[in-house]
């Protein structure tokens, strides 16, 4: 890793330490740091498939975040920088010093909203390609690409995502709504299934409000998937039917239908491939429980060196059993292939399980303690399965938000 992402993320790492004095907030800003500090173990870090070949890791890590929250009438202002640095005592080839940044942004008039996120990492590929088990970030109906879930090698990913979303009220009951995407994924060193993107998406639809608690959208989407080096450039357009229902502030579902075709210049000649996508999940928010139940099936970009067709079902179930006692469970399950089996726009296909049980305790307003355990599952079409298990205790300071009082996946779950 080069001297500057270093400096860089001291920087990071030191301005979430600032952050912890209490005087921080000024006028409408509001500075909210994580400091995470514990120990963590795994029985075969680099998913190796033979026990020979399998990696056991140890040692301490510290997770180190500081948002910067400005809040007015007409909008909101976020920005996050984080670090995250794991150390093994008897591995230090495979130790690493991650860094992260989302800017997070929403402005209002009386007839539009537009919103926009800007998020950037530098970061190992144990974190890049294998998807966490409780999915923390990802909204409802979300597709996440990308991945491909090879880290036998070590390597870093640097990927940048930019997001603008824009929505403008013709009537009380119509309205048009905007949206693109940008994704420029890079490595450091090439390696099997390992290959830098760039790709552009832009969606444009109609939403129209049935009721006052549920909508139904039509659009239409387009975009274009480049790899850096080797793979197939593709074209991507399709058409997409959603309804959305928010019966409170308890239960919101949504069920979406689509159809995608893809298009690319292969060495064989022109391929187009027509394939159908789509989604269903609920989201419950009770007292002292949330559920989130989701499945759904995209085209994505991938770093295989082509768009890939992935099916995803994800689950997580957050439950205060005491006032200061809570705990959770998430799964998560991923298929992925390519949109075809042609040559030029074949990948190696993967199917993909994982899961994790935490526990936490909130010793005060601020500290909570928290142990995990994470179970993951992988297999790569004509290659053996691999698994790996392992285990964190950590310590967590994290004070309340005045606008967000429920931290990500712990404590009990309030209305938003």
């Amino acid at each position: 890793m080069s001297s500057s992402y270093r400096k860089a993320y001291v920087v990071l790492g030191a301005g979430a330490l600032l952050g912890l004095a209490p005087g921080s907030r000024a006028d409408n800003w509001e500075f909210l740091p994580r400091i995470q500090v514990g120990g963590t173990f795994n029985d075969n870090y680099r998913l190796a498939q033979t026990d020979a070949d399998k990696l056991q890791v140890y040692g301490p890590f510290i997770d180190a975040q500081l948002a910067a929250d400005y809040v007015t009438q007409r909008g909101k202002f976020e920005i996050a920088p984080r670090v995250r640095s794991d150390y093994f005592p008897k591995d230090h080839a495979d130790q690493s010093t991650d860094g992260y940044l989302d800017i997070d942004g929403e402005y209002r008039t009386l007839r539009s909203r537009f919103t926009g996120l800007a998020q950037y990492s530098n970061e190992s590929v144990i974190y890049s390609q294998l998807l966490p088990a409780t999915f923390p970030g990802v909204h409802l109906g979300e597709a996440v690409g990308g991945e491909t879930g090879r880290v036998s090698v070590s390597n870093r990913e640097q990927l940048v995502r930019v997001v603008p979303d824009y929505i403008y009220d013709f009537t009380q009951r119509t309205h048009l709504n905007l949206q693109a995407e940008y994704d420029r994924a890079t490595f450091d060193k090439s390696a099997l299934q390992q290959v830098g993107f760039n790709n552009v998406t832009g969606q444009a639809g109609l939403l129209f409000d049935v009721t006052q608690r549920s909508t139904i959208s039509v659009s239409g989407e387009g975009g274009r998937f480049s790899p850096q080096t080797g793979g197939t450039s593709a074209n991507l357009a399709g058409a997409n039917l959603e309804w959305d229902l928010r019966e409170s502030q308890i239960m919101q579902f949504y069920a979406r239908i689509g159809g995608t075709r893809t298009t690319a210049d292969t060495a064989n000649g022109t391929v187009a491939v027509t394939g159908v996508t789509g989604g269903m999940g609920v989201e419950w928010r009770y007292q002292i429980t949330e559920v989130v139940l989701d499945a759904l099936r995209a085209v994505s970009p991938s770093s295989a060196g082509n768009e890939s067709v992935n099916d995803e079902i994800r689950f997580r179930v957050l439950h205060a059993f005491k006032p200061r006692f809570s705990g959770f469970v998430g799964a998560r399950g991923v298929r992925v292939r390519g949109v075809s089996n042609r040559q030029g726009l074949a990948v190696q296909g993967e199917d993909y399980f994982t899961t994790e049980v935490g526990v936490d305790y909130q010793v005060t307003q601020t500290y909570r303690l928290e142990a995990t355990y994470d179970y993951i599952w992988q297999r790569f079409q004509s290659e053996p399965s691999a698994q790996s298990n392992a285990v964190a205790l950590s310590i967590i300071y994290q004070p309340l938000s005045r606008y967000e009082p429920l931290p990500e996946l712990t404590g009990i779950p309030r209305e938003r």
